[in-house]
C-alpha cells in the first residue's frame, strides 16, 4: 500500500482536520475559545481527538522519509491533527511516523494529546478537591486567575494536577487552582483556565488487576524495555529512555587567583538491582533547580518540570518511572536517571503497582515488603 499522500487523501484529511476543529478549540485562536459553566450532561463531553504538539522545529514530508518532498514545517508547541501511526525506516530504535493533514512526520519530538472539548467549570470542587489533567496541547499557568497576571509556568497536555479549587470572575470565565508541591514555589498553586482541564474520573485511576499475584517489573536496559509480569505471564511490554550515563562536565575554579578548567563525571545512569514501588504519585514537580538560596546550580542541565503525570518511585534519590512530555523517543537512554515512558504507559504501570492507593491520596506510600518488585539489569 502506497503512503504517499495523494490529492484526493490529503482533501480527505483536511475534511478530517475540519470535523475535528469544530470539535477541538486547538485549531482556533485560544481568546475565542466558547464558555460553557456547567456540565450539561452531553456526552459529547467525552469526545477527543488526538493532535500532536511540536516539542522541537517540525518537519512533515510528502512520504515517511526524510528524503521524500518537504510539505510543511512547524514550530515547538503549534498543533496538527493525527490521523494514523505508520512505520517506516528512521532510527535503530523509532520507526513510528505520524500521518496528519500537513504531511508525514516522525515521532520523536511529537507529543500526541487526548483533546477534549472545552470542558465546563465545576464550580463545587469539594474539600479536596480532584484530579485534573491538561486536555489541550497547552495552556497557560498564571498566578492569579487572570489572563493579565504573571504566567508561571506552560501547562502540557497530559500534565496531571490536583485541583484544589475553582473561581468564575466577572465575564463568567472559569478558573481552577492547581497545587504546586514544589518547595520553592510561593505561592504554592497557579491558576488555569477551566475550560483546558479535564477532571479525571475515579474509573480511570481504579487498580488493574488488583487481586492478581506475583506482580513484578523487569526492566533490560540494554534493550530499553519494560515488563509487566503476573507469575510467568507478560501483562504489559513498553519502551523506556533511561539514565544516560556517567558525563563529563568541564567546570571552573579559582585556585591562588587563577581560574583554572576541570573536568568531573556526573553519574545520571539509571541504578540497577532489584527494588520495588516505595511511593507513588499522580503529580510530581521535578526540577534540579536549587532549593535554597546559596545551593549550587547543577553541573548538567537545568530542568523544570512541573506536572509529571504517574510517578512509581524505586529509590530513596527520587529516581522513578513516569509519564513523559518533553520527548516521544523511547528506546535510546535520554533521561537524567529516571526510566522515560509515555502518559498512556506510566498511567497503565501507575495503576497496576501496588502498592494501592484511593483516589484522594497525593503519595501512596509502599515499601519493600508490599511494593511491586522491580528488578533492573543490563541484559546481553
Amino acid at each position: 500500500m502506497s503512503r504517499k499522500i495523494t490529492r484526493r487523501r490529503a482533501i480527505k484529511m483536511i475534511a478530517a482536520s475540519a470535523a475535528a476543529s469544530a470539535l477541538s478549540p486547538a485549531f482556533h485562536a485560544r481568546a475565542r475559545y466558547p464558555t460553557v459553566q456547567e456540565p450539561s450532561g452531553s456526552a459529547d463531553l467525552d469526545l477527543w481527538v488526538w493532535m500532536g504538539r511540536a516539542i522541537h522545529n517540525l518537519a512533515f514530508y510528502e512520504e515517511p522519509a526524510t528524503n521524500s518532498t518537504l510539505l510543511e514545517t512547524r514550530q515547538r508547541d503549534q498543533s496538527f491533527l493525527i490521523t494514523r501511526e505508520v512505520h517506516a525506516p528512521f532510527s535503530p530504535h523509532n520507526d513510528r511516523w505520524y500521518e496528519t493533514p500537513l504531511g508525514y512526520v516522525h515521532s520523536a519530538w511529537v507529543l500526541p494529546v487526548r483533546v477534549y472539548p472545552p470542558q465546563p467549570t465545576i464550580r463545587d470542587v469539594g474539600e479536596w478537591g480532584f484530579w485534573g489533567e491538561v486536555c489541550q496541547p497547552w495552556t497557560e499557568a498564571y498566578l492569579e486567575p487572570s489572563t493579565g497576571a504573571k504566567k508561571e509556568y506552560r501547562f502540557y497536555g497530559g500534565n496531571v494536577y490536583h485541583v484544589v479549587d475553582s473561581f468564575v470572575d466577572a465575564a463568567e470565565t472559569g478558573w481552577y487552582k492547581i497545587f504546586d508541591e514544589f518547595p520553592m514555589q510561593d505561592p504554592p498553586y497557579q491558576w488555569v483556565l477551566a475550560r483546558d482541564m479535564r477532571r479525571i474520573p475515579r474509573a480511570e485511576m481504579a487498580p488493574i488487576h488488583p487481586f492478581a499475584g506475583e506482580k513484578r517489573i523487569e526492566v533490560d536496559l540494554a534493550k530499553q524495555r519494560l515488563t509487566c509480569y503476573e507469575g510467568d505471564r507478560i501483562v504489559f511490554v513498553t519502551l523506556v529512555s533511561s539514565g544516560i550515563g556517567v558525563q563529563a562536565v568541564q567546570i571552573e575554579r579559582e585556585v591562588d587567583d587563577q581560574i583554572v578548567t576541570e573536568t568531573v563525571y556526573v553519574d545520571l545512569g539509571t541504578p540497577k538491582g532489584e527494588t520495588a514501588a516505595l511511593l507513588k504519585q499522580p503529580s510530581r514537580h521535578m526540577t534540579n533547580r536549587p532549593m535554597k538560596p546559596g545551593d549550587p546550580w547543577p553541573l548538567v542541565d537545568l530542568f523544570d518540570l512541573p506536572g509529571i503525570p504517574w510517578n512509581i518511585f524505586f529509590d530513596m534519590s527520587g529516581t522513578a518511572i513516569h509519564g513523559t512530555y518533553w520527548h516521544n523517543d523511547f528506546g535510546v537512554k535520554r533521561s537524567h536517571g529516571c526510566l522515560n515512558v509515555s502518559c498512556e504507559a506510566a498511567r497503565w504501570i501507575f495503576r497496576w503497582t501496588y502498592p494501592i492507593g484511593g483516589y484522594e491520596d497525593d503519595f501512596i506510600a509502599g515499601d519493600y515488603r508490599v511494593g511491586t518488585p522491580i528488578d533492573i539489569f543490563e541484559g546481553a
